[in-house]
């Protein structure tokens, strides 16, 4: 029997265990998209993504750590409120990835392991359908093996096996992979400039993954795969290789990310990064994020978990999970409101 089907065998029992959590989910994000929105590419949508999905802060904490001072709800009461973007920190501890931000001293989280977050999201997916596509970003944590010693570097082998459990859990049907965006092009790049990535309508109620490395691990996740053949996960690039077409922009004001949008690249960045109390610094931030062009907008805010000192959240005007991008989207619709 394959390493794949006894992953897939695992997680099929282990989903059976994980409850649905309740929600905001309303009709108005139910309602039938206008078929000018469900033909969009999915570069062409925002959604909203949060930062570190997993953390939960387990005391108050001065000096450099108070930046760990914030938790966010579990995975699928997120979902429920309209993030559709989660980022997870990855350590390859006793065999399998845990989900975690520091070892030994920021180590709460809501999904202890990959495999339970999975579950967790396919539950919710399975339950919602015609949900716009949810994505995942996995950073490889590098302080791990220094910290603890139970905690091993990331190699070729655990990388297999990591793309083995997202296959598990994701089946062809449900997930949008390297190959699916590439279709009959000769690279990523070039299917991404050329054709653009999957339409909306045909991505709903599926996920997709990105390797948030670009360090030795991504170097190892792409060997002997060009342009990702074969690989769940696609990877953060860059314009000028093969596989290019997810990159991370931290910085919404990079001058960059509207051009590169309208070239046909899924991008992420941070609508706000820090957890200091300048409102105004923060609406500022947030407005730049909305209007770049990217495509997943990173917060640590989201609808539900409004900032304690200023009242700051993330969420898009209106109520709803998603909206089309101003940047690369026809101008008709740009700001509209996605369903789902």
């Amino acid at each position: 029997m394959t390493g794949y089907l006894l992953v897939g065998i695992r997680f099929a029992l282990g989903l059976l265990l994980v409850l649905p959590l309740g929600g905001r989910l309303g009709s108005a994000w139910a309602q039938e998209p206008s078929a000018a929105v469900d033909a969009l590419g999915l570069q062409q949508v925002q959604v909203i993504g949060t930062h570190n999905s997993y953390h939960v802060r387990k005391q108050a904490a001065a000096g450099r750590a108070s930046a760990w001072n914030y938790s966010h709800a579990p995975l699928d009461v997120q979902l429920d409120r309209g993030v559709r973007s989660f980022e997870l920190d990855l350590h390859w501890k006793n065999g399998e990835f845990e989900v975690f931000h520091v070892p030994l001293v920021d180590e709460g989280t809501t999904c202890r392991r990959l495999f339970d977050a999975l579950a967790t999201v396919r539950k919710w997916s399975d339950a919602h359908p015609r949900h716009v596509p949810i994505s995942f970003l996995f950073e490889l944590k590098q302080e791990g093996p220094g910290l603890d010693k139970r905690i091993k570097e990331v190699d070729a082998a655990s990388l297999n096996q990591l793309d083995d459990l997202l296959k598990a859990a994701f089946e062809p049907a449900r997930r949008i992979s390297p190959d699916d965006v590439r279709a009959g092009a000769a690279t990523l790049r070039e299917a991404v400039e050329k054709q653009g990535w999957p339409k909306l309508a045909a991505s709903r109620g599926k996920v997709f993954f990105i390797l948030h490395d670009d360090g030795a691990q991504r170097d190892l996740y792409t060997r002997d795969h060009p342009s990702l053949a074969g690989r769940a996960m696609f990877v953060r690039s860059s314009p000028d290789r093969d596989d290019a077409a997810a990159l991370v922009m931290d910085n919404p004001r990079d001058e960059d990310i509207g051009r590169l949008a309208k070239a046909g690249y899924l991008i992420r960045t941070r609508a706000d990064a820090d957890l200091r109390g300048d409102l105004a610094a923060k609406v500022a931030r947030r407005d730049a994020a909305l209007a770049s062009g990217a495509h997943i907008l990173s917060t640590d805010f989201p609808h539900g978990e409004p900032q304690a000192e200023t009242g700051y959240v993330f969420e898009f005007s209106g109520d709803g999970p998603a909206r089309v991008n101003p940047v690369n989207a026809p101008s008709e619709l740009a700001g509209q409101l996605v369903g789902e």
